[in-house]
């Protein structure tokens, strides 16, 4: 069928050229338009997907380019929020702990946490202030909400601090009917278990939601009065007749960045 159009074609371009036949030639050239016309768009249609398609991948390389551009601006903008929110939590808590009321007249000195301990069996942190800031092993680390842990170790510029949900914490607290308690740390975690320690006044009641603080005691390592948490749960073990209480500290270890270390001890 094409070689058939082919031919005519260059025969009405031969007779074109010649002049002869011009009449006869517009009534051929007319109805070969005629016949050419279906072909001509059939092919354009045929053609209409491929030239789709090419222009359509160019389209989609250009799309593809902007979406990565906006997902990296997207990304961007994310971790600026993410950085702005970290540093204002920070600063939130650098402030809290300069309106500690329970630490009123002692002495402090504010430490940034610069590394957590991995341990599955402790739970303990290090601090950017050791010795030559006034840091002693054995002194009280708070935060705000309450108490931290302790001074275990200390540097010229370190020190490394046990927290209050470390096994080898414990302290003193305050119970009801002038009784005390010791609160002991259960190793990572949100709790503390609190025993209390044989006197010959009544056994105390204690109750779910109550608050305890530190005793301070006589060489009691830690003042009397910082909050230390809120009773969880309470249950008298098996032939015991004191009852044993969980306690959920007021300080989340997990999202601690500065404390403040009192120097202070029971002397």
């Amino acid at each position: 069928m094409v070689a058939l159009l082919v031919l005519v074609s260059l025969t009405l371009i031969s007779l074109d050229a010649s002049g002869r036949g011009r009449s006869t030639l517009q009534g051929v050239r007319g109805a070969f338009n005629a016949v050419l016309a279906p072909v001509q768009s059939g092919i354009h249609a045929a053609l209409r997907p491929v030239g789709n398609f090419f222009t359509g991948a160019v389209d989609y390389g250009r799309l593809q380019a902007e979406n990565t551009l906006l997902r990296t601006e997207l990304d961007q903008l994310r971790a600026t929020e993410a950085s702005a929110a970290f540093y204002q939590q920070q600063a939130d808590q650098v402030l809290a702990l300069q309106h500690l009321p329970f630490v009123a007249g002692i002495p402090k000195v504010t430490a940034q946490i610069i590394n957590i301990g991995s341990s599955n069996f402790s739970a303990s942190v290090t601090i950017d202030r050791g010795r030559s800031a006034g840091v002693l092993v054995g002194q009280p680390v708070v935060a705000a909400g309450g108490l931290a842990g302790s001074v275990v170790a200390v540097t010229a510029h370190t020190a490394r601090v046990d927290l209050i949900t470390d096994p080898r914490f414990v302290v003193g607290v305050s119970l009801p009917d002038h009784n005390t308690g010791s609160a002991a740390g259960q190793g990572p975690g949100d709790s503390v278990r609190v025993t209390v320690v044989p006197a010959s006044a009544p056994v105390p009641k204690l109750h779910r939601g109550e608050i305890l603080s530190t005793s301070g005691l006589q060489m009691e390592l830690f003042p009397p009065g910082i909050p230390v948490g809120r009773i969880a749960t309470v249950a008298v073990p098996p032939g015991e007749l004191e009852p044993v209480a969980t306690v959920t500290p007021f300080v989340n270890a997990a999202r601690l960045g500065y404390v403040d270390v009192l120097l202070w001890s029971p002397q």
